[in-house]
């Protein structure tokens, strides 16, 4: 949250921007929070915990949502994961370091959110990835050019694309 606040600060300090979590505001004034109350902000910045305490972020129709550490929706059947997925707005950015972590449904997930139904159902991308899996000279290539249009990857060792980031 603090990382996301400087951000703004430092490269849109126009931007109103309020901070809907109880790290940033008396436990009264967030509970009270709403979607009426939050009508003068630019940018709302809160935490998965935070959308399952507070109703109201999920009732609100939403612009533009982007998840940072999306990872963190990568089990579908989770609470959490079911909770961000019932957000309502126009578009949707998922930004996560690591897209697969443990295995590709991890990467269903993800785009489940942000572009739900192009991988399929949940059971059609795993029956996907069973056959991929047992077949030794299956191809992924058909995942990858569905997906690549929707990923953008950077490297740390690419200075032309992030020269101000430490190396490994």
């Amino acid at each position: 949250i603090g990382n996301w606040q400087s951000e703004i600060a430092r490269f849109a300090p126009s931007l109103r921007t309020l901070i809907a979590h109880p790290s940033a505001m008396s436990g009264k004034a967030f509970a009270t929070l709403s979607a009426e109350r939050i009508g003068d902000a630019d940018v709302v910045i809160t935490s998965y915990g935070s959308l399952i305490r507070q109703p109201w972020l999920l009732e609100t129709r939403w612009s533009l949502v982007v998840l940072d550490e999306a990872d963190a929706i990568k089990n579908p059947g989770a609470r959490q994961t079911q909770t961000v997925k019932a957000l309502k707005s126009r578009v949707r950015f998922a930004l996560t370091g690591t897209p697969v972590e443990n295995r590709l449904g991890d990467l269903w997930s993800l785009f489940d959110f942000i572009c739900p139904g192009l991988l399929g159902s949940g059971k059609a991308f795993s029956r996907f990835v069973n056959r991929l899996e047992k077949d030794e000279h299956a191809s992924y290539a058909p995942l990858r050019n569905l997906v690549q249009h929707y990923i953008l990857r950077r490297l740390k060792s690419d200075k032309r694309i992030i020269a101000d980031l430490p190396d490994k």
